[in-house]
Parts: C-alpha cells; structure tokens; sequence
C-alpha cells in the first residue's frame, strides 16, 4: 500500500469484497478508482473508496438496486437525498403489504388443511351469519358446460386477481339462489377480500340472517344426502328455510385430486331476522 492508497486487492480485503464486484462496479461506473497507473495499469483507491463501500454495502442491505447507487453514493443535496429516501421507503411498503398478503393467503389455505382433518361430517349446526364483505363474481361457462371443476377454477375471479394484482383470502363460496334445483349454471361465487386490499373489485355484502350448516366430505356431487339432512333438521326443530344455499368449498381440486378427501360445507340460509339467544355467531 503506497501513501493514501490501496490497491485492488487491499480493499477488497479490508472491506470484504471481491475484486470481481469491484471491477463490475468499476465498469457500471458506481466506484471508480482514484487512481490508475497507466505504466502498469494497476487500480488504486483512497480512504474516500472505503467510505463508499461501506456506504453501498449499507444500501445494498436496505435493498437498494445497483443502478440506484451511483446518486447515493455522490452524496448530494439533502433534499434530493430525501427525495429518493421517501421513493424507496414506499417501494419497501409496497413489498410489506403484498408479502403479508401473500403469507396471510397460504396460511388461511394452510388453515383449511386443518380444519378439513378435523371437520366431522353429518352433524347439523345452527348458527348466526353476520353481515360480511365479499368479492363477488359471477359464474363462467366453459362450451356452454358447468361442472364443480368449472366453478372452482373460477376464470373470471381469477381475472379480477389479475387485473389488481390482489388476492381472495380462504375458502371460496359457492352462491345457488334456488339450493332444491341445485342449478350450477345460476351459481355466484365468493370470497373473501384481504384486509389490506384496495382494488375496486366488485363486492357484495352477505349474512344478516341464521343458518343450518353441515359438512359433507367426499365428491361435490355427492352431497345430496346431506342437504336432505339439514332439510329434515329444519323440519324436525320448525326452523324454516329461505330456499337458497351457499357452498363453503373448504378443499376441492385446488388442493388435492383425491375426492374423497374433499370437504364442503352447505349452509342453508334461514328466514329468522335476528339473532337467537345464545345462537353462534360467525361471518362468512
């Protein structure tokens, strides 16, 4: 090391970094040598080089891109300082939200694992549906067919996914406005919206009303039986029935091709206008 400073291999020692990085960084223009011998072509810094490195490797950390460096490492006015500052710190936001979003969505899929292992099939709940925001969509159909697949692979909620770059959050919600005929062409489907969510997807609000609900596992268009199950309920305790149904579709093709493992849940809406005392409460 000559007086003040250092070579190639010196800083890339001092600052552990390897000299292949400090010549990229070279040729991109970010760090330049203070000083290149032209007899032998020999790269030199100063004590200035030290400071930058740690400075860039401080960036770096922060997540700062390469082709960002070359103005921080100037070091210029405050105010464009700031400037730049206050860009990234919303870049990073926007990264927080849609990784929360994106484990919060696996792990409520997660949560649909356990609930199908511990779910017990044939038994008939009553319980309170509050009001609930929902994204809604209507049905597809693909060459005029409608199957369960079809509407599990729900293209157009897919689309509005698509187009705001949001992501329903947990089991989806199969709507038939008329449950006896069981019509999946007439189907809506719903899910719910993240908290953090801003889009201007459409949304729907559903509950306000009691339910009897029951799984059933097994194929989707086996569950004949046990919407007559939960019809014999209701006749059984004069509980009266709207005449629609919902469909929790807790696992189904998205998860496994095993249909045996699938589970649904069927909630039939009834008339009653307010809660029951000592009625369960849930939301949709």
């Amino acid at each position: 090391m000559k007086k003040g400073r250092y070579t190639i291999g010196e800083i890339s020692r001092l600052c552990n970094i390897s000299i292949s990085k400090l010549r990229y960084l070279d040729e991109r223009g970010v760090l330049t040598p203070s000083f290149v011998d032209m007899e032998t072509g020999y790269r030199y810094y100063d004590e200035e080089t030290l400071l930058q490195i740690s400075v860039l490797n401080y960036y770096q950390k922060c997540g700062f891109k390469l082709r960002e460096m070359e103005p921080l490492l100037r070091r210029m006015d405050l105010d464009r300082l700031a400037t730049l500052f206050d860009r990234h710190i919303e870049t990073l936001q926007r990264k927080i939200t849609s990784l929360q979003m994106q484990c919060d969505s696996i792990a409520a899929w997660r949560g649909l694992i356990a609930e199908q292992r511990a779910a017990v099939a044939g038994v008939v709940r009553h319980v309170w549906y509050r009001p609930t925001a929902m994204r809604v969509s209507r049905n597809h159909h693909i060459g005029g067919k409608t199957s369960y697949k079809s509407l599990i692979t729900n293209i157009e909620m897919e689309k509005q996914s698509n187009q705001c770059d949001n992501m329903g959050i947990g089991a989806l919600y199969l709507y038939f406005p008329q449950q006896r005929q069981h019509r999946l062409a007439d189907a809506r489907i719903y899910i719910h919206p993240h908290p953090l969510e801003t889009s201007d997807v459409p949304r729907e609000t559903i509950g306000g009303h009691g339910a009897l609900v029951c799984y059933h596992k097994g194929a989707f268009e086996q569950c004949a039986d046990t919407y007559q199950l939960l019809a014999e309920y209701a006749a059984a305790h004069a509980i009266p029935l709207r005449g629609d149904s919902y469909e929790r579709s807790v696992i189904d093709y998205w998860s496994t091709k095993n249909e045996a493992e699938f589970l649904l849940e069927i909630i039939l809406p009834t008339k009653e206008s307010t809660p029951l005392a000592g009625l369960p409460q849930r939301s949709f």
